[in-house]
């Protein structure tokens, strides 16, 4: 696993293009989004707090462009004739998600900011903001909620990551997988048909 890690990270690092963008882009990305990008900022030698600013900066980078985008393409998935049932399948899971932060707009914007600030798969700024986005919370205070949520969750990587240091490649690799098992998992899921009440 190690050296499987060791192998990814010469390639990328030895590829040219700036860490610092590297480490932006890795971010900006689903499923790995800061949870990914703050570890292997600190494996390429930056200190905690360059490893938290670009990671927080890359995954944050993103929070505007899927309010704006996310939900209108799973919506436009849904009413294609070829991805019609993917995308009515992530928008109930989306739904089912955006009901356990329902409420008034106060709470959905804290219940928006707690969803995306624990650090686990499927709770980062994209589900947030598509979260956010079926709420209806407006732009600003859904870019506020998920900004603040994602601050707290680059701090609480940071930390993690800073502290278990000698494991780092661990961390990477345990994240990745976990994010990716989950994201597998949850597509099941939300692909599975639901059996009607006859059925029971």
């Amino acid at each position: 696993m190690n050296e499987l890690v060791d192998n990814v990270f010469n390639f990328l690092f030895s590829s040219g293009i700036d860490v610092r963008l590297i480490i932006i882009i890795i971010a900006f990305l689903p499923i790995a989004e800061a949870r990914i990008a703050i570890p292997f900022a600190l494996k390429c030698g930056l200190t905690p707090i360059q490893a938290f600013c670009y990671g927080f900066i890359g995954s944050s980078l993103a929070i505007p462009i899927l309010l704006l985008t996310l939900i209108p393409l799973i919506k436009h998935l849904s009413n294609s004739k070829l991805f019609a049932s993917l995308g009515k399948s992530i928008l109930r899971h989306i739904d089912d998600k955006a009901q356990s932060v329902n409420g008034s707009m106060l709470k959905r914007m804290i219940g928006t900011a707690a969803f995306v600030s624990i650090p686990l798969p499927l709770t980062g700024v994209w589900t947030g903001s598509a979260i956010a986005s079926i709420l209806n919370i407006p732009y600003l205070k859904s870019l506020i909620s998920i900004t603040v949520g994602n601050l707290i969750a680059s701090i609480i990587i940071v930390i993690i990551s800073s502290l278990f240091a000698e494991y780092i490649n661990f961390i990477m690799v345990a994240f990745a997988l976990i994010g990716i098992i989950a994201a597998i998992i949850t597509l099941v899921r939300t692909l599975k048909p639901k059996k009607s009440a006859k059925e029971n």
